[in-house]
């Protein structure tokens, strides 16, 4: 069967199923807001409300309908994205939720989509570089974010996403030069301090690691993978005084 029309049965009878009233209520908002954009910016702060709240289901909170449709947010992108395929926003969301959602196949394509269009994409880039890493691909992922820093040179998170690269890597010197840039284009020094840490431990040099760290914690109080690394380093002398620090917050909340 033709996967054209595969994909618009399953859509037909997607809301010829209990989530009818559902369908109809999202259409009868769509006929009120047709413009893509503003659409997509409802769907997105549904979406940041739902994490807000720690909610696990991406329901819309209007949506009159028979049954609770966990997925409804992302469809509705996915439905956005059907509407307008050439929609670089709409693309990124699109992509973004199904990466989170686990569909790494699909966030791939559209991140490959997007990065195919004309301009920059430093976002795309960094999220592709990422799946890259995910699948043990390291030369993919390096390529994807040299290429969008000769169009972004000034995208901070870009460098700092190749530092991790370059660690993976063994390439200690070249991930500090990376962290350098993106400390100059303005990245948050807690987390700057927190990679820097990582070097340095696998540098064998704890001091100077645990000392990363504390600038990371002091700078980001809540930041727990700072908190995890010095509590690991427990046996290093260098770091009890980090250590007891950590303690003393701990047992102060």
């Amino acid at each position: 069967m033709n996967k054209n029309k595969t994909f618009w049965r399953a859509l037909i009878m997607m809301c010829a199923l209990p989530i009818l009233g559902a369908c109809a209520s999202l259409d009868h908002q769509r006929n009120l807001n047709p413009d893509p954009n503003e659409r997509l910016d409802e769907m997105l702060t549904e979406n940041e409300q739902n994490r807000a709240a720690g909610k696990q289901c991406g329901e819309v909170a209007n949506a009159k309908g028979m049954t609770v449709d966990c997925q409804r947010v992302s469809r509705e992108v996915d439905r956005l994205y059907t509407e307008f395929p050439e929609q670089q926003r709409i693309i990124m969301a699109n992509a973004v939720m199904q990466f989170d959602a686990g569909r790494r196949e699909n966030a791939q394509f559209l991140l490959d989509q997007l990065l195919s269009m004309p301009g920059s994409h430093p976002e795309a880039a960094i999220l592709r570089a990422r799946i890259a890493v995910e699948e043990g691909n390291l030369a993919l992922a390096k390529t994807v974010l040299e290429k969008e820093i000769n169009l972004s040179p000034e995208y901070a998170d870009l460098y700092e996403t190749l530092a991790s690269i370059y660690y993976l890597e063994g390439r200690y010197k070249d991930a500090s030069d990376q962290l350098k840039m993106a400390t100059l284009l303005g990245a948050p020094h807690w987390r700057i301090a927190y990679h820097r840490g990582l070097l340095y431990e696998a540098l064998k040099r704890p001091g100077d690691a645990c000392a990363s760290y504390q600038q990371a914690i002091e700078r980001n109080p809540d930041f727990r993978p700072a908190r995890a690394r010095v509590i690991g380093m427990i046996n290093e002398p260098a770091c009890h005084t980090v250590i007891e620090a950590t303690r003393t917050y701990r047992s102060g909340r």
